[in-house]
């Protein structure tokens, strides 16, 4: 017979983040993100994890071997980031496909929200070491209507 116990497990938690204020009126396009571009984690004691949750701002590659593609945005001063995805003008918006293991193993296309209304403290980027972080107001910013993202990007925060 099994049994259950309460309280006894101690790892990470693990689901899908929400950062959608509301889910009308949005808009996605379609880009392929390189796996290259996100950081392996050590998660429940079993390394070289690579999740990526929605929420995290995706930055256009301006260079390199994956140019035209797209990677977490990692624009804090003092990044030895230098592919374009430093850079508030490549922005394309948020990412909005959750990816629990496909990044180890290939690249994966990814749907990107780039018109939406969502909530700023529910939202990620990464900072120069590629740890996730809670989204900037400076990248916030950069992301409404007129900001450095330009016109493409327009994301309403809440």
């Amino acid at each position: 017979m099994s049994t259950f116990v309460k309280g006894g497990s101690t790892g990470t938690p693990f689901g899908r983040n929400e950062y959608l204020r509301s889910t009308r009126a949005r808009k996605t396009e379609s880009y392929t993100l390189a796996a290259s571009t996100v950081t392996a984690l050590t998660i429940d004691g079993v390394s070289g994890q690579k999740i990526l949750q929605p929420g995290t701002v995706l930055a256009k590659i301006t260079s390199g071997v994956d140019t035209g593609k797209v990677g977490p945005f990692q624009g804090q001063a003092g990044t030895t980031i230098t592919d374009g995805r430093q850079t508030l003008a490549n922005i394309v918006g948020i990412c909005n496909t959750f990816l629990p293991w496909q990044l180890m193993e290939r690249d994966v296309e990814v749907a990107v929200d780039y018109d939406a209304s969502a909530v700023q403290a529910w939202c990620k980027e990464y900072d120069n070491a590629g740890a996730e972080l809670v989204l900037t107001n400076t990248t916030a910013a950069a992301m409404q209507r007129g900001g450095a993202a330009g016109k493409a990007v327009d994301i309403t925060w809440k």
